[in-house]
This record gives structure tokens, C-alpha cells and sequence, in this order.
């Protein structure tokens, strides 16, 4: 009988955080990677979008992720809205397969001259990737070169605290 790999679930792996009181931690090369992709998104008016791939760990606070590297493929993006394509999906597992972590630890998207916060449709897929689990949903607006984290527990979404490690 085949192994259903996703039933199982892995020890998390118990290493002190860096900074007590924070949970995410971002590698300095992921925000360059994101905040890129931002700028590059806003110059063809267009929302981009992708995943954050690290590792999530735990210690005596809890569980905590560190996010180490970005996971894309192609777009059906407009100025207000962006989504995978269904065609590139392969692409997106390939672009994960190349990055350095062993989870999904969020997402991130960028809002073109209207803030970051989190739509209900950011919400609601944010609630469908990560359900209760650990998962932050990173939000950029390249229009005034800013950047929200948030996180989406039973209390609907807050602003979370992230370090970025050089």
C-alpha cells in the first residue's frame, strides 16, 4: 500500500530563535527576491505573487519559521488581482524543488497603490494554503516601497513581526 506522505507529520526540528517574541524570520536574499519581483510587477501595472520556502522549528515559545528562499512561476495578474497559471503549475513545483527549505512557510503578493493589508480573498487564501498552521502572508506595495507581514490565526489576521538575517 503506498505511503500517503502528507498524514505524516515531522518532528519539528528544536533550535533556540534568534529573537525571543518573533516568529518569522526572512533571509535578507527573500526579501530582495520579493521586493524585486514587486518592482517588476508594478513597472508592467500588473499584482505579483509567490511562495516562501524555508523551515518551520520549534523551542521553548513555540513554533517559529524561517524563510529562506521564493518559489514563482507564470502569472494571470491584472493591476487588482493575480493568481497562478493552471498551465504553469509544474513550473512552480520545479521553481520549489530549487530552493533551499523543506516547507511552504507563507506567501507573498504585492497591492499596487493601496497599502498592505489583507482582502478577504487574501484571507481566504491564506486560510486555504495554511489553515491554523504556522504560515505568514507577506504583503508589498512597490508604489511606496512598503512591505506588512501578517499572520492568519482564529483571531483573523494581525500584523506579525519579522526579522530579516543578513
Amino acid at each position: 500500500m503506498p505511503k500517503i506522505i502528507s498524514a505524516d507529520t515531522p518532528d519539528l526540528e528544536f533550535r533556540t530563535r534568534p529573537v525571543k517574541g518573533v516568529s518569522l524570520f526572512v533571509s535578507e536574499d527573500a526579501i530582495t527576491s520579493m521586493t524585486d519581483h514587486a518592482e517588476r510587477g508594478y513597472l508592467e501595472n500588473k499584482e505579483v505573487m509567490g511562495l516562501l520556502i524555508g523551515y518551520v522549528m520549534k523551542d521553548g515559545e513555540g513554533t517559529y519559521a524561517k524563510a529562506t528562499d521564493t518559489a514563482t512561476s507564470g502569472l494571470d495578474a491584472d493591476e487588482a488581482s493575480v493568481r497562478f497559471k493552471k498551465e504553469d503549475i509544474e513550473d512552480l513545483f520545479a521553481s520549489i524543488d530549487r530552493c533551499e527549505g523543506n516547507a511552504v512557510v507563507g506567501w507573498y503578493h504585492s497591492h499596487l497603490g493601496i497599502g498592505c493589508y489583507l482582502s478577504d480573498t487574501d484571507i481566504k487564501t491564506h486560510v486555504g494554503i495554511f489553515g491554523d498552521e504556522i504560515g505568514f502572508a507577506v504583503v508589498i506595495d512597490p508604489s511606496v516601497s512598503t512591505l506588512a507581514v501578517f499572520s492568519c490565526g482564529s483571531t483573523g489576521p494581525q500584523k506579525a513581526p519579522m526579522i530579516i538575517l543578513t
